[in-house]
């Protein structure tokens, strides 16, 4: 049997994509199993950094692609496991598992149901096309928006009645630098139109097709636009990959009940034009349908998955690998591990750091907080770490950025106290995925004899028991005051550090593998065991 483990942020290398690659290696021992991603990377290059042997799993690399094509590589398969953080792609293999690291956010509140309503209510009234097939989400182009069509996109659309043809236009554009695109649109299967879009990136123009009513069914016409595609990794280097054919920003029925839309939400209202826009895909959960089992990584994770997709699953903790940790001889070192960028779960850095140079300056003495992660490339990245580095110069703050694995091992071996800050200083009931999921790099401190110290909320308080293997912290005094009782304390801080080593062991690769095969053997009958 062949089995498939998605994950479109590979590149990445960080905790979600070694839980993918982990499933990956797991399936591997009873099927013919594959990655799939969007990035092209080196399978050795991968394996290093994860720490994971890939020998006979391959990587298969192909262009992102809307839900229903997507869907069609997946029916390559006998299982298909979707391990991509909110990445809501539906699946068509014979058996789908989907690992939750955190769900995508969707407001089920009364008030939110009656927004979807009016927005349902305007899409129809107003004679908005459905982008029903072959095209990508939505997204802004300057005071504007579009959608991108793959080779073959279909839109359907409401058409007032009467007797003479139906006139619309597909206000559309060529967004190659130099090539011309010819393109074909097609109702019922008859070609009823052809056009040819000269390249002008970024610009649009209307194309006027008047459409026979013996192509109108029960008030809807539907439309396949044809074309050839391009892929913008061809041309600029950090593009998404993805295979993208004609830019459409509008698919328009000449009749004032649209030209009303026009007025109001491409003119006005453009902010609820662009949410109306989007209202179908943002609050479908339809994908979930697919999916013979949902596995979240945490209780934190179930729970807002009860919150948002009114569903839930048997838990699935990931793999964390402390087959490597090797405790040493400890140093006076704090370490904290993981991802310096800016975005939804950020680790906080600065946070930690302020709070060490406050104790330094309140008497610490001795003591080094080392920063240990991967560094995203974006600009905007790379701004924050370059202001982290301003802010800890002259104090004893190391930064240790796209370490090699040894060097890793070393700094967790090595260290005594383990701080995770993702979160502070957000409202969880607002802001739920800006906290810890999980916490992988907190059990591979435990695994080290690191004693954590670590905020109270989201995934980590499933992972340390507060006074026995570790300390939990609510505010930056309790950090500072928890932190200090370790310092102080010799005999606290080693009975800790066993114990964490100890409790580490519930999260162990060989507790994910015995877990995985279990929750597969479940729904796929005729699986070859080992």
């Amino acid at each position: 049997m062949k089995a498939a483990v998605y994950n479109r942020w590979l590149h990445q290398k960080g905790g979600g994509e070694r839980h993918a690659v982990m499933a990956a290696r797991v399936l591997a021992e009873r099927f013919d199993t594959e990655l799939i991603t969007h990035r092209p990377i080196g399978r050795d290059e991968l394996a290093e950094a994860l720490h994971i042997d890939l020998d006979g799993i391959a990587i298969r690399v192909i262009p992102a692609l809307p839900p229903n094509r997507f869907a069609e590589v997946t029916r390559e398969y006998d299982l298909f496991v979707n391990a991509s953080f909110m990445t809501n792609q539906p699946s068509a293999a014979p058996h789908s598992l989907m690992l939750v690291l955190f769900p995508s956010p969707i407001d089920r509140s009364w008030p939110a149901r009656l927004r979807q309503a009016i927005g349902r209510f305007l899409t129809r009234e107003l004679l908005l096309p459905e982008w029903s097939d072959g095209f990508y989400d939505v997204q802004e182009l300057g005071r504007g928006w579009f959608r991108y069509a793959t080779d073959r996109a279909c839109i359907k659309m409401r058409v007032p009645s009467g007797s003479k043809p139906v006139p619309i236009e597909i206000v559309a554009g060529n967004f190659q630098p130099d090539a011309d695109l010819p393109v074909r649109c097609r109702s019922n299967g008859t070609v009823i139109a052809e056009h040819c879009f000269a390249p002008r990136p970024g610009a649009f123009e209307a194309w006027r097709i008047d459409v026979d009513r013996r192509f109108v069914r029960d008030g809807r016409v539907e439309l396949t636009l044809e074309s050839p595609t391009f892929n913008p990794t061809d041309r600029i280097a950090e593009a998404d990959n993805r295979e993208v054919g004609l830019a459409v920003t509008d698919v328009r029925v000449r009749h004032p009940r649209h030209f009303l839309y026009e007025v109001l939400f491409r003119r006005m209202f453009r902010e609820l034009g662009l949410r109306l826009e989007g209202l179908p895909a943002f609050y479908s959960l339809d994908h979930l349908e697919t999916y013979d089992m949902i596995c979240p990584i945490s209780e934190y994770s179930r729970a807002w998955m009860e919150v948002y997709w009114g569903c839930s699953g048997p838990l699935l903790y990931p793999p964390v690998d402390t087959s490597w940790a090797m405790p040493r001889t400890k140093t006076r070192t704090i370490l904290s591990v993981g991802r310096f960028f800016r975005g939804t779960h950020e680790k906080k850095h600065g946070v930690m750091i302020d709070q060490f140079i406050r104790m330094c300056r309140d008497g610490l003495q001795g003591w080094t907080l080392r920063l240990a992660g991967h560094q995203s490339r974006r600009d905007i990245d790379l701004a924050y770490t370059a202001e982290l580095r301003r802010r800890a110069a002259g104090h004893p703050v190391e930064f240790a950025i796209d370490a090699p694995f040894a060097d890793l091992q070393r700094f967790y071996g090595e260290a005594q106290i383990y701080w995770h800050a993702a979160g502070y200083g957000e409202r969880v009931e607002r802001n739920p995925i800006k906290f810890e999921h999980f916490g992988i790099s907190v059990v591979e401190a435990m695994a080290n004899e690191a004693v954590p110290v670590v905020l109270n909320q989201g995934g980590p308080p499933e992972l340390v028991r507060d006074g026995h293997d570790g300390f939990l912290w609510s505010s930056t005094v309790e950090l500072r005051e928890r932190t200090l009782r370790l310092v102080q304390d010799f005999s606290l801080r080693a009975g800790m550090a066993r114990q964490a080593r100890e409790s580490s062991e519930r999260f162990n690769t060989s507790a994910f593998r015995e877990r995985l095969n279990a929750l597969v053997t479940e729904f796929v009958d005729d699986a070859p065991h080992p």
